[in-house]
């Protein structure tokens, strides 16, 4: 299983570009939130691909609705070109409703209305990164004449797309059809084990390969059970009042990596058991990102 980082703010990284491309992390993935005091990802991961040579770059994960297709799948393709091939695509429905009016995209629909949007952006910037005239008319976005987009990405037929899904529903469906791999936030091994069976069941049925399972994890240093569960419950009552769904946010500290080294590493075992590919830690100082690959990373 590989360890990736995602982070909030990568800003806190500046100066130790170098430093983290001789981590352990395969990846360092960023957020996509209006509301919050983050650079826009997609510049920014342009931004650090000069600055690194190894990691992997991507967005765990890019809200659609504040995104039009040729801009993203043009942002992405650019991101790749610079890194020679690193980054990848993560990307959801968005939720939280201070994304939303305040910035201009109006009232937030429903999560079918969000799905169907990020579902026809997903088939565009596909069709966008080939070497095939895109034609496109769906209920969100149409495409006439011919369309073609360049410079293409570096990887062929184009990054890999992932998909933040949290429950078997829409967003799973789209993931069969159209994505490499899906993205859990905040779950435990045994929530993402029971997602993981059912989406190999839906690949199986659909005729197609096994999606990628991949999830993000909260990490408290030196904490206990206890404090992973305030975190939790914290998090949990954040984005509900935010707008995301009950059933998607039935957490609790499984989702949460805490205590020394070897009982992390211990509960990183778990992930692996689980069937996840790829475990992102979220982490917030270069102290943190520094102590993680040294005394856990190392280990594993």
């Amino acid at each position: 299983m590989e360890l990736s980082l995602v982070v909030m703010n990568p800003l806190f990284l500046e100066g130790h570009w170098e430093a983290l491309d001789r981590t352990g992390f395969e990846a360092i993935y960023l957020v996509d939130h209006p509301y919050m005091d983050t650079p826009d990802p997609w510049p920014m991961l342009s931004y650090m691909a000069a600055k690194t040579e190894r990691i992997k770059l991507g967005t765990h994960v890019t809200a659609a609705p504040m995104h039009h297709p040729t801009e993203l799948a043009s942002a992405v393709a650019t991101a790749d070109v610079v890194s020679n091939g690193r980054v990848r695509l993560g990307i959801g429905a968005g939720y939280n409703h201070k994304d939303f009016e305040p910035f201009g995209f109006g009232t937030r629909p429903s999560a079918g209305k969000r799905l169907d949007r990020m579902d026809e952006m997903i088939q565009i910037t596909k069709m966008l990164w080939s070497a095939t005239p895109v034609n496109f008319k769906g209920d969100y976005f149409e495409f006439t004449g011919g369309t073609l987009m360049n410079p293409k990405p570096v990887q062929n037929p184009g990054p890999p797309i992932i998909i933040g899904v949290n429950i078997p529903g829409k967003a799973l469906d789209i993931a069969v059809r159209e994505a490499d791999e899906i993205n859990t936030w905040q779950l435990g091994p045994t929530a993402i084990a029971a997602l993981a069976e059912e989406a190999r069941e839906r690949c199986e049925k659909a005729g197609r390969s096994a999606l990628r399972v991949t999830s993000d994890a909260l990490v408290i240093r030196g904490g206990n059970e206890q404090a992973a569960t305030d975190l939790v419950e914290g998090i949990k009552d954040m984005a509900r009042s935010g707008g995301r769904a009950v059933k998607a946010t039935n957490w609790d500290h499984g989702g949460v990596l805490f205590g020394e080294a070897a009982q992390i590493i211990e509960q990183i075992d778990g992930f692996k058991k689980a069937g996840v590919e790829e475990l992102s830690v979220s982490l917030g100082t270069v102290e943190d990102v520094t102590w993680f690959d040294s005394e856990v990373l190392s280990a594993l």
